[in-house]
């Protein structure tokens, strides 16, 4: 709706430009010329419409007096219309302690995090959508908008543990407390609201996908056993006899096995990180 200057006075305005892309106004080029773009009300009435929409957006009415730069009317409409037009912030408690969606909030000392509200058949409020995601960080502790993921009990009373405990159920990532195990991605009910917290020290990340060993499908969360892929050393000439068993054990004299070689697990060169999850 806004008004392009060189198509409706054509030769009278400044073409478009990537400075002027609506066209621009010039002068004449003499006093009795007529080759300068026309003050009428059209071009007026498209600038005025700005402020007035502004002020009337931000609910405000003119005052009549003109404004200066230290007291503008349009503006603080300006001001006022970003700031409703803004994503809220608020802290923890105070989203926490509502009932009813009022849209998305950042959660200022909750890393100044983006929620939105949820309700499913375990929670009903305020969450982060990134709830559960594991971090990678070398913090000391854990922060406000994490939670350690170290085998601990998580509470439903606990207004930030009920958040990851809702999560996990709504996931079907749930056991009884007597199959509870470290390294598994699952909490453990304990009774009485309180849950065991998964525990995720000294295990590697490893993609979902298809178990080379079985060919069966690995589904998130689940916890694998530590091994060595099959393989052969290389060839070992006895001296002596060979055992019937066919072991490869040298017999008689001779009689002996390999050394040990070689610590408690089987791992990579790696670095350690803070075992925790986003609330």
């Amino acid at each position: 709706m806004a008004i392009n200057l060189d198509d409706r006075y054509p030769g009278r305005a400044g073409g478009k430009t990537l400075d002027y892309p609506q066209g621009s106004f010039k002068n004449r080029t003499s006093p009795n010329a007529q080759d300068g773009t026309f003050l009428e009300q059209d071009w007026a009435n498209d600038m005025l419409a700005f402020f007035q929409a502004l002020m009337s957006d931000a609910g405000m009415v003119a005052n009549n007096v003109v404004d200066t730069a230290r007291a503008s009317q349009y503006f603080d409409a300006l001001v006022k219309t970003i700031k409703d037009n803004a994503i809220p912030g608020a802290t923890f408690a105070e989203v926490d302690a509502l009932a009813a969606d009022q849209g998305p909030i950042i959660v200022t000392d909750m890393g100044g995090m983006l929620w939105t509200w949820v309700s499913t058949a375990y929670f009903t409020g305020y969450r982060n959508p990134l709830c559960a995601t594991i971090p990678q960080h070398f913090a000391a502790t854990a922060r406000a908008w994490e939670m350690p993921v170290t085998g601990g009990v998580w509470s439903e009373s606990d207004p930030k543990q009920r958040r990851l405990i809702a999560w996990f159920r709504e996931q079907g990532l749930t056991v009884a407390s007597g199959s509870w195990a470290k390294g598994w991605g699952r909490i453990a009910d304990l009774g009485g609201g309180d849950w065991k917290a998964p525990d995720l020290q000294d295990v590697f990340f490893r993609m979902a996908g298809t178990d080379a060993d079985t060919a069966n499908a690995r589904s998130a969360g689940t916890f694998q056993t530590d091994q060595f892929r099959a393989h052969a050393h290389a060839g070992f000439t006895p001296y002596g006899n060979v055992g019937a068993s066919g072991t490869g054990r040298v017999t008689g004299n001779n009689d002996t096995t390999t050394g040990s070689a070689g610590g408690a697990e089987t791992r990579p060169e790696n670095t350690a990180v803070r075992p925790v999850m986003l609330i």
